[in-house]
């Protein structure tokens, strides 16, 4: 089974269309219903935030984890919220998990991941550099790569930092990584 957790934004056809070639897949989102409910970006941020939002999306995905081998892609805070998913007992050790740009599992790097883990960093994040978290990251196992000349949010077609050349090759890696955890499981 393939897991798909959005980030702030939550469903939007854009992010549907893009990630297609990967098959049918179980969409999560931080929302109920298609995109966010709120008038913007910075709201829907505070709104996710103010309500434990991190905790209350890990828990969501745990669920649809349900302990069985699943393919699990995160983006921003749907990567965060995986990051923690994937440390619980809800993590079947067959999974497989391409996370992209949490950025806050930099607060959570005590965690240990399950299954297989390949975290996908924006090079420009605003708030930290994410190759100084590379040695920790590395301990628990996780593979760590850097996008060059990536902000956060590059695969995401509603960010001002989407970068269709950066998002197609992902999506290519995806469906490679996809075949072959298929294969094996």
């Amino acid at each position: 089974m393939l897991i798909i957790a959005t980030d702030i934004h939550g469903l939007q056809p854009s992010l549907r269309d893009l990630l297609a070639p990967l098959g049918n897949a179980t969409w999560l989102s931080p929302w109920p219903g298609e995109g966010h409910p709120h008038e913007s970006e910075q709201a829907a941020v505070a709104a996710f935030h103010a309500r434990h939002g991190l905790r209350t999306y890990s828990e969501q995905i745990a669920r649809a984890m349900a302990g069985a081998p699943v393919f699990i892609v995160g983006f921003s805070v749907g990567a965060s919220s995986a990051w923690q998913a994937i440390a619980s007992n809800a993590c079947h050790p067959h999974s497989r998990a391409v996370l992209y740009y949490g950025s806050r599992i930099r607060d959570a790097l005590s965690l240990r991941p399950q299954c297989p883990t390949h975290l996908v960093w924006a090079e420009h994040e605003h708030t930290f550099q994410p190759g100084a978290l590379f040695p920790a990251l590395a301990a628990t196992g996780a593979h760590c790569t850097l996008q060059v000349g990536t902000h956060h949010g590059f695969m995401n077609p509603y960010s001002p930092h989407f970068q269709p050349e950066q998002a197609q090759a992902q999506v290519i890696a995806l469906q490679q990584a996809l075949g072959h955890w298929q294969e094996s499981t």
